[in-house]
């Protein structure tokens, strides 16, 4: 049985990654609110975590014992070298301070030792701050699709090729 996370990376001031390889309900029900919290109804469920969790890869983001954020992948079937982010967040009471950054640098690290060759996501055009921050790491503009998660939804699919 695999543990429930692997390969923790502390770096400073109490901030680390780790992967989640299995979830027990009390840690889904968790990270659903804290994805709703950010992204509203759209936030992903426990059954869709649940799902990510076993079919994708799963990365928590947390200072000293909290969860602070996370990011969420499946592998993309059309382009098997990529990696789409199906969701990525910091909680907004811990924005604001460079964990972003850090936390999207250390999950594309350690998705490459997966064979990632890059990854692909979506955001709200009107979200700057997510789009300064993917553009600043290398996520280049790719396509706007209009109502992407519905009407009134469109969204930006950006890609970050490795180097």
């Amino acid at each position: 049985m695999k543990p429930t996370e692997l390969d923790a990376k502390r770096t400073v001031d109490g901030f680390s990654i780790g992967r989640i390889f299995h979830a027990d309900h009390d840690l889904l029900v968790t990270l659903e609110e804290y994805d709703r919290e950010v992204f509203g109804p759209t936030g992903l469920r426990t059954y869709d975590l649940a799902v990510v969790t076993q079919a994708g890869a799963v990365y928590l983001a947390r200072v000293d014992d909290e969860i602070v954020g996370s990011c969420q992948f499946l592998r993309m079937v059309d382009e098997p070298d990529f990696f789409y982010v199906v969701g990525f967040y910091i909680r907004p009471q811990w924005q604001g301070h460079g964990l972003g950054r850090a936390f999207l640098q250390e999950v594309a690290a350690a998705i490459q030792k997966l064979g990632a060759a890059g990854m692909i996501l979506t955001v709200d055009p009107g979200n700057t701050a997510a789009l300064g921050l993917y553009k600043s790491t290398g996520f280049e503009d790719h396509t706007f699709v209009r109502d992407f998660y519905g009407e009134g939804h469109d969204r930006y699919i950006m890609r970050w090729r490795f180097a």
